[in-house]
């Protein structure tokens, strides 16, 4: 058994100072989960704001450095490869939105430093997908590997088309047609977003801090992989923290209501602040109080589990089951049942398939890159 649990890694957000008591031995599993959460730079950003950074252990300061250099390339990496989507898509005259850690980063908010990530999003409207799909093409970007069923999934029900990798530089761009998949029927009307979106000072499209923080709380709140789950519910904390002013307030809710994600904006409320103790206005609480679940129990028990720091040392009691509740939901939220139950069929088959007789039995079928 090990003494650090999920709430050390709380402590040491909530009170850097902490971090100057732990030992050595402590520190070694400390780094550990924080690595596996993409955590590391966001933590040492926030030793260093705190002043605690310099008195720590060597062996610390190594992996924390090591973190935000790896930070701070992706972040000179999203500004040129926004530029180049910049350049190459100018005469769309599409509205290119980034997302999420790219548009934290693009941002300048607070919420972007020290946040890593594995791709770059972007949100574009419909009509000019096709068109901006095949230019890319032209310009080094190329489809994943995928299956036929994969290509019809994200091109018939999914929010977004499918994953493109830059033959030469290796960086993975997802582009965005919605927040949500339209077979979930929830999806929004896109004006809603488009309608909230500011320049960054190197001239990018991100959104309002409102609507990014909406965004990123439907995002949390719509998955059903919670991998990362801490590190998305900081995000939020974050948002929330540095925003706290009433209009930033009362323009989430109005968004959160035009846009059907009350729901999503009140479980948001509630788990930043139980497990980071975020503080959210007694009025907006008032205002979100009819969108509160009948499932609220069968939720707290989802979400206290896989919205708190998690690795394989210290999973909380009752994580594996809370992780398959939320895959569950997660797929019940983004497709009704009779697509859901034949989607878990057709993807469950295949990996049987692929467990029996290799995963070369559907190489025919996938769309590959030339060499």
């Amino acid at each position: 058994m090990h003494d650090m649990d999920a709430n050390t890694l709380i402590r040491l957000f909530s009170n850097p100072e902490d971090a100057l008591k732990l030992s050595l031995k402590e520190w070694q599993l400390v780094v550990l989960a924080l690595r596996h959460q993409q955590l590391l730079a966001r933590y040492a950003i926030r030793f260093k704001d705190f002043q605690v950074f310099e008195s720590l252990h060597n062996y610390v300061k190594h992996h924390l450095i090591n973190a935000e250099i790896v930070a701070e390339k992706q972040t000179l990496q999203v500004l040129f490869e926004a530029r180049q989507l910049s350049k190459q898509l100018t005469k769309y005259n599409a509205q290119f939105i980034f997302l999420k850690g790219a548009g934290y980063s693009l941002s300048g908010h607070p919420v972007g430093a020290g946040r890593t990530y594995s791709d770059i999003d972007v949100l574009t409207a419909k009509e000019h997908i096709e068109n901006i799909e095949k230019d890319l093409t032209l310009h080094g970007w190329l489809p994943e590997k995928m299956t036929d069923y994969d290509q019809k999934y994200y091109r018939t029900w999914a929010h977004e088309i499918p994953p493109m990798k830059h033959a030469e530089r290796g960086t993975v761009l997802d582009i965005h047609h919605n927040i949500v998949p339209p077979v979930s029927n929830r999806a929004p009307d896109s004006s809603v977003f488009f309608n909230n979106v500011e320049l960054s000072e190197s001239g990018h499209w991100t959104f309002t801090k409102e609507a990014m923080t909406l965004h990123s709380l439907v995002h949390l709140f719509f998955n059903e992989d919670f991998k990362y789950g801490f590190r998305d519910l900081l995000d939020l904390h974050i948002l929330m923290t540095t925003n706290a002013d009433n209009t930033y307030w009362s323009k989430l809710v109005a968004m959160a209501k035009t846009s059907g994600f009350t729901g999503e904006l009140y479980l948001a409320c509630r788990y930043t602040q139980k497990i980071l103790n975020t503080p959210v206005p007694i009025e907006v609480y008032r205002e979100l109080k009819p969108y509160r679940s009948w499932t609220m129990p069968v939720l707290d028990y989802i979400f206290l589990r896989l919205l708190s720091p998690n690795h394989p040392f210290f999973a909380l009691p009752g994580y594996k089951l809370a992780a398959f509740l939320g895959f569950i939901r997660g797929h019940k939220l983004k497709m009704p049942f009779h697509i859901l139950f034949f989607h878990t069929i057709t993807k469950g088959g295949k990996l049987i398939l692929e467990a029996l007789f290799g995963s070369s039995l559907f190489a025919k079928n996938e769309i590959t890159r030339p060499k």
